[in-house]
Order: structure tokens, then sequence, then C-alpha cells
């Protein structure tokens, strides 16, 4: 997994953010994050009316 953003690799089992819009997260587009920073440089593109983040575990195995 890669930051959508900054384009740093997130490491297996480290913390990342996931953007809570549903066209964030379908299909092929899978939007993630490194950190709040990164997402919050995401949302003013994005054009969300209620944007928020979830915090999650990458998954240890690839």
């Amino acid at each position: 997994m890669v930051c959508a953003t900054c384009r740093k690799p997130i490491a297996p089992g480290a913390t990342y953010v996931r953007c809570s819009v549903a066209s964030c997260n379908t299909g092929r587009m899978k939007l993630r994050f490194c950190g709040r920073a990164c997402w919050e440089a995401h949302v003013p593109t994005a054009r969300h009316r209620n944007a928020s983040f979830v915090e999650e575990t990458a998954p240890t195995t690839a």
C-alpha cells in the first residue's frame, strides 16, 4: 500500500487513514493516506461535502 498523496509506502501493520467518502473507496480507486496531513491535502481537491477519515491498520501480510 502507498499513500495517495505523498506516495510513501504504508508499512504492514501500520496505522493509516482512509477517506470516509464512498466515491474514494470504490472500484480501483481506494484512497489510503499515511496520516492526517496527507488526508487534509486531499480534501480541497476532492470537493467533499462532509469529509471525515477513518483510522485503520494495514494488513501484516501482502
